[in-house]
């Protein structure tokens, strides 16, 4: 599992102060992941929620710095935010490789991928306590309003 954690950390350009965040981070729901004395009886779950928000409220400080419009904030968030946008960036990182599914599982969903991808945000958020570092992360990833061209 360090290769596991090491390598998504390599794909997102930043290394956690609390491993044990990635490992939750990469646990897809349904799947029971131990480390050291946490449990991620639900995967990243809550993290993946966490990390909606992070990724909302990231969005929306880049577009408030601007002047953009409300409806270009609306677009913005609908299309980096999105579920089929999240799948796209885990896979075009290779990201999936290193998601551990729950038992039976064979591949990663869209679903799974999208959730895992926000959950990292929320890990980088929790480790970091710095909302320019996720920034930095979700840059790297190609999650900024910028990345739409």
């Amino acid at each position: 599992m360090a290769s596991a954690v090491q390598s998504v950390q390599n794909i997102i350009g930043y290394t956690f102060n609390d491993s044990d965040l990635v490992r939750e981070a990469i646990s897809a729901a349904g799947s029971i992941v131990a480390a050291g004395t946490r449990r991620f009886p639900n995967g990243n779950k809550r993290l993946a929620i966490l990390g909606d928000t992070v990724l909302q409220l990231a969005l929306a400080e880049e577009w408030y710095d601007g002047t953009e419009p409300r409806a270009t904030y609306d677009r913005i968030r609908q299309t980096v935010g999105s579920n089929n946008n999240l799948y796209s960036i885990g896979l075009a990182s290779n990201l999936d490789a290193f998601v551990n599914l729950a038992a039976g599982g064979r591949t990663v969903s869209p679903i799974t991928m999208a959730a895992t991808v926000e959950a990292i945000i929320g890990a980088v958020y929790l480790d970091a306590n710095n909302m320019d570092t996720v920034k930095a992360v979700m840059d790297t990833l190609g999650l900024t309003a910028a990345s739409l061209g």
